[in-house]
């Protein structure tokens, strides 16, 4: 057997050890979570009121960021199963759950 299908050999069984072989990515520290959500939020009421496109697609980071941060805090979040109002319904009670966490998600007046 060569050098080289020994070394793939290795590789195999490290594999099959019962670790994954791609570790999961890491997650944000909730400060940058936070700066994002606060900066996602105003762009809720600014830009994207100018386009149905910048709308949708601000709409769909705010709540990446949002589903990040409950798992960061451990809030349970239902943001895949609904849609329409029951979304912003949603949206509201998880914002409510993370500043009851200590999250702080709108910039002090």
């Amino acid at each position: 057997m060569t050098m080289r299908n020994r070394l793939l050999l290795r590789r195999l069984d490290r594999r099959w050890d019962g670790t994954p072989a791609d570790p999961a990515p890491p997650t944000p520290a909730i400060e940058f979570l936070a700066a994002d959500l606060r900066r996602l939020y105003r762009h809720r009421l600014g830009i994207a009121t100018q386009s149905l496109v910048w709308h949708i697609a601000v709409l769909r980071a705010y709540d990446a960021r949002l589903r990040l941060a409950s798992r960061c805090l451990g809030v349970p979040e239902h943001l895949d199963t609904v849609s329409g109002m029951d979304l912003e319904i949603e949206r509201v009670r998880i914002e409510s759950e993370l500043e009851a966490a200590g999250l702080v998600l709108r910039a002090p007046s």
